[in-house]
């Protein structure tokens, strides 16, 4: 998407202090390698919530658009979700937002 509106990718990190496992660590650093592979400005920012930590990434760097991904969640999981996208949208400037899923099998 970032190429086709000759844009910059960037790819936002928010450390919430939850990824201390080993398990996580290693996916984490997986999924930033990758980012960069790809040609992305991995952003990597410390914060209480998601929502607040992504609307200052995206007001400071001046972004267009904004892709959450979801992988398939159901439940009070599900409701987080929504929630935190809710309180994005809330919190940010005026940005498209896309919202990429993937429902469970």
């Amino acid at each position: 998407m970032a190429e086709a509106l000759d844009g910059e990718l960037y790819v936002i990190y928010v450390d919430m202090g939850q990824d201390t496992a080993e398990r996580d660590q290693k996916t984490l650093q997986a999924n930033i390698q990758f980012a960069e592979n790809v040609g992305a400005n991995v952003v990597r920012v410390e914060g209480k919530t998601v929502a607040e930590a992504v609307a200052e990434v995206v007001r400071e760097k001046h972004i267009t658009h904004v892709v959450f991904g979801r992988s398939a969640t159901t439940g009070w999981r599900r409701y987080l979700y929504i929630s935190a996208i809710h309180r994005f949208l809330r919190d940010a400037p005026a940005v498209d937002v896309h919202i990429v899923t993937q429902e469970p099998a």
